[in-house]
């Protein structure tokens, strides 16, 4: 009996050691897939933005726009095209679930919409989710996996385009050059709101942006598809708010978000990210 639970224990841990592997491995498939997602939204053709574009655009905007681009943007701001931001915080899975910790980093173009965000959410000390959001040229894919290993998400389709577009569109506060590039069109409302509209093909991508007296973006509302199960989804309400501003590289830029989905059960607020970092005109994933 000694001899075969000598055994038993050996082939446990064999198998134990194979698993362990087997995660290395994915975990090392999975960055090498986001390191390549990277390097291809920062070669890609998207422009810079900066001065010129706001000087030609700036009479043109809505008041409360001007007026934040005159609060977040510093006098001879260079150009930019690419951004890399860092951030911690926190992320819930569904409503009424606890909330874990999460990092994150994200690279932007800002001329083109586009973005690859790689985030990490603590489950337990040796559990975890790794997701890997992406819009590129236009198309959208929500990738996520836990241990890194076990695909629980796969989602692509002219529903998610719409969503990372949308997405995209909330994150350009971190880098405010973005809305006045061709791919933003304005449209007026008061003197302390005005709507957004991403130009492009496919499902309409749009948000009413409200800002306070100094300028300062505050909230973002608008529509967004909600999935309700792994076939159908729904435009539902989906806002986010902007606190705790701070200067990153110049730019007066908020450093906390929350965002939040409404629905039909009630608000779900499912993201609370702290950005840490972010630097302009990268070249190279770090």
């Amino acid at each position: 009996m000694i001899e075969i639970a000598k055994v038993a224990a050996a082939l446990v841990c064999v198998a134990l050691a194979v698993l362990a592997i087997a995660v290395f491995v994915s975990c090392l498939r999975f960055r090498t897939q986001v390191a390549a997602d990277v390097a291809a939204l920062l070669a890609s053709p998207a422009p810079a933005v900066g001065p010129n574009e706001l000087a030609a655009r700036e009479p043109m905007l809505p008041e409360p726009v001007r007026r934040y681009l005159r609060y977040a943007i510093p006098l001879g701001a260079p150009a930019i095209r690419t951004v890399h931001l860092s951030h911690d915080g926190f992320f819930r899975l569904k409503l009424g679930s606890p909330w874990l910790p999460i990092h994150g980093e994200q690279y932007f173009t800002v001329g083109r919409p586009g973005f690859v965000w790689n985030a990490t959410i603590r489950m337990k000390p040796l559990l975890w989710i790794e997701a890997r959001d992406r819009l590129f040229e236009g198309r959208g894919n929500m990738l996520v996996k836990i241990a890194s290993t076990f695909t629980v998400a796969d989602a692509s389709g002219p529903e998610i385009d719409q969503g990372s577009s949308l997405r995209w569109l909330a994150e350009a506060a971190w880098f405010p050059y973005a809305l006045v590039s061709n791919a933003v069109h304005w449209e007026a409302i008061d003197a302390r709101s005005a709507r957004a509209t991403l130009v492009q093909d496919g499902l309409p991508a749009s948000a009413i942006l409200e800002f306070d007296v100094e300028g300062k973006p505050t909230f973002l509302r608008g529509e967004r598809y909600f999935s309700t199960d792994s076939q159908h989804s729904k435009l539902l309400p989906w806002s986010g708010r902007y606190l705790e501003y701070r200067e990153f590289g110049g730019f007066k830029v908020p450093s906390y978000a929350e965002v939040s989905w409404q629905l039909p059960e009630g608000e779900f607020s499912y993201a609370r990210f702290r950005v840490t970092d972010i630097q302009y005109n990268v070249a190279l994933p770090h």
